[in-house]
């Protein structure tokens, strides 16, 4: 009797540490964000604009076996200087590949991109190329330390020519799928003689499925 209560005991023990044992993060969910701040940079030769800004993010994910496809949209628009204001608008599409292990997606994506950047509702940079857009990459992890808390963070190129682009972020679960995003970003990124640099910081909702 002792003999069985004691295989009981491991039994349950063991059920529990599977149950609590996280799964690794979900590539399928759709989110909003708020900018809560946001710097923009421009540098056009001797010229340079240096503005602060906020706004929003919407995007969306879905999961396909070892593939997912991302969509995204950011719209930030600058405080007036010197009676003129900055707008910028990004819609992104990528594709990726993914590499689960316990825990944790390891994950690499081809992203395209449209950056529209204006000043003052003139166009002062346009990224008017005939494809309608640039093509970038970025490599990155996701880690959930507990079945309620994820970590991550990336690294990329906002187009294959030039630029730089780094991320951190996490996520708290307050329900089983809908979490909490705190997101910070750096992006720098070149055409022609112009060098822009953005740098976000965001807090968001994200409905997981």
């Amino acid at each position: 009797m002792k003999r069985i209560s004691k295989v009981l005991l491991a039994s349950s023990l063991m059920l529990i540490s599977v149950q609590s044992y996280a799964d690794s993060p979900s590539f399928t969910y759709v989110g909003a964000e708020y900018v809560a701040s946001g710097s923009i940079k421009v540098t056009d030769g001797a010229l340079s604009i240096d503005v602060d800004a906020d706004g929003f993010a919407l995007n969306a994910s879905a999961e396909l076996g070892i593939f997912f496809v991302q969509v995204s949209h950011l719209e930030l628009e600058s405080d007036d200087f010197l009676g003129a204001s900055v707008e910028d608008s990004i819609t992104t599409l990528g594709l990726g590949l993914t590499f689960e292990l316990p825990q944790t997606q390891i994950y690499a994506l081809v992203r395209g991109r449209y950056d529209n950047l204006q000043l003052n509702g003139g166009t002062f940079f346009e990224d008017d190329e005939a494809d309608g857009g640039i093509v970038g990459g970025e490599v990155g992890v996701r880690f959930n330390l507990t079945d309620r808390f994820e970590l991550n963070a990336n690294i990329g190129k906002p187009s294959t020519d030039d630029g730089d682009s780094f991320g951190v972020g996490a996520q708290f679960f307050v329900t089983d799928n809908l979490g909490i995003t705190v997101d910070f970003r750096s992006i720098e990124a070149e055409q022609d003689d112009i060098t822009a640099e953005f740098d976000t910081t965001s807090i968001g909702v994200r409905y997981t499925f």
